[in-house]
């Protein structure tokens, strides 16, 4: 059960809506994920497309994490800048410019960096100076989601054999993330689904295996199917939203019927705006404060049970109450269950963390979109 109460003596000095971390929770799930991986012998690399912090990057790091997955170039700059290493950027780099900026970042932090075409290497290869370390190179697989990836063995073949046999790269393996499968809502559908998505990194590894071109990391999973993942043919978790949990993740179920193993930590602290409704209160935290792309907030603290949230515009959000209970007074503040934490980490600037003894520390949040990062 979570410790934060809306009406902590620290959060009253904070301006709503604000971004509400519990650092208990937050903690606890850090250090359950990372005794699951180890406990399956499993490397664990968490994404920072979640949290986009440095702060709790290390923390995943000193809880056992070999490094740091990175949905951006933006975010891998911003997290090299504070000190974290072991970064992967797992969507592909495109352009001179962003090339000449991740061959920059690679001479001060090494990092690694996926493909799915054969003109992206060409690309990278076009910015790595003959003395430059070697650029680690992951083969990007559609295992499914039909975002990115190659969607052919002999297309990942081909790339692999391009990476493995150019000095400027250093080939690791082959990334595949099943985005479409963290979701499935009934836990026999997701557990079929994620066997079903790994079939093609099983095969394309079996092919380069028999050429003798080593594939030491296959990398993927995430929050939703880490647990039918755990033994292969995954070597790294890539798992983001177990931080932190949402209204989307609260709606799964493991095998044996319970909820995932990890807490809510993840909130947006709103003030009562508006009680004029005898059903109904306006909170200040609307489309601006919270994503619009999961299901509405299930998880309330400073309303009756029962109570539900629906988006009323741009800095508002209309709260429904249960009939016959008191109305929270004008003035009352309200913390709200996150929607999709990725996107709605993206809207804020920084986490006021509340630690268990109610005190506040603020977080800040990097890599933003329109954020500037300087390598270092």
């Amino acid at each position: 059960m979570t410790r934060l109460r809306p009406d902590l003596p620290a959060l009253a000095r904070i301006d709503t809506p604000a971004l509400i971390v519990d650092e208990v929770a937050l903690q606890a799930n850090i250090e359950r994920m990372a005794k699951t991986a180890a406990a399956h012998k499993i490397a664990l690399r968490p994404h920072a497309k979640t949290h986009k912090s440095a702060a709790i990057a290390l923390r995943q790091l000193k809880a056992g994490a070999i490094g740091i997955a990175c949905a951006t170039l933006l975010e891998a700059e911003a997290l090299a800048q504070a000190g974290v290493t072991g970064l992967l950027v797992t969507s592909p780099v495109v352009g001179a410019d962003k090339a000449a900026r991740l061959a920059r970042l690679n001479r001060v932090s090494p990092v690694t960096a996926v493909v799915d075409h054969r003109d992206q290497l060409e690309g990278l290869r076009a910015v790595l100076a003959d003395d430059d370390p070697p650029l680690g190179i992951l083969i990007d697989v559609d295992v499914g989601q039909g975002r990115t990836g190659v969607t052919t063995l002999q297309d990942g073949h081909a790339l692999a054999r391009m990476a493995a046999t150019d000095r400027r790269f250093a080939f690791r393996g082959l990334q595949g993330y099943a985005g479409h499968v963290q979701h499935i809502l009934v836990a026999a559908e997701r557990r079929a689904a994620a066997a079903k998505s790994v079939t093609a990194l099983r095969s394309l590894a079996a092919l380069l295996h028999a050429e003798d071109i080593a594939c030491p990391v296959i990398s993927g999973s995430g929050t939703g199917a880490h647990a039918y993942d755990m033994d292969g043919p995954y070597s790294e978790l890539q798992v983001g939203s177990y931080v932190f949990m949402d209204a989307d993740y609260g709606r799964l179920r493991q095998d044996d019927g319970l909820a995932l193993p990890f807490e809510p930590a993840l909130y947006v602290l709103a003030t009562v705006v508006s009680a004029n409704r005898e059903d109904q209160v306006t909170v200040d935290a609307g489309t601006k404060a919270l994503a619009v792309n999961g299901p509405a907030p299930a998880r309330f603290i400073g309303l009756p049970a029962g109570a539900s949230y629906s988006f009323s515009g741009d800095e508002h959000g209309a709260t429904a109450l249960p009939p016959g209970l008191p109305r929270p007074a004008v003035g009352a503040r309200v913390l709200i269950g996150a929607t999709h934490c990725d996107p709605t980490v993206n809207l804020h600037a920084a986490y006021h963390a509340v630690d268990a003894d109610g005190a506040v520390t603020v977080i800040p949040i990097i890599g933003r979109y329109g954020a500037m990062a300087v390598v270092p």
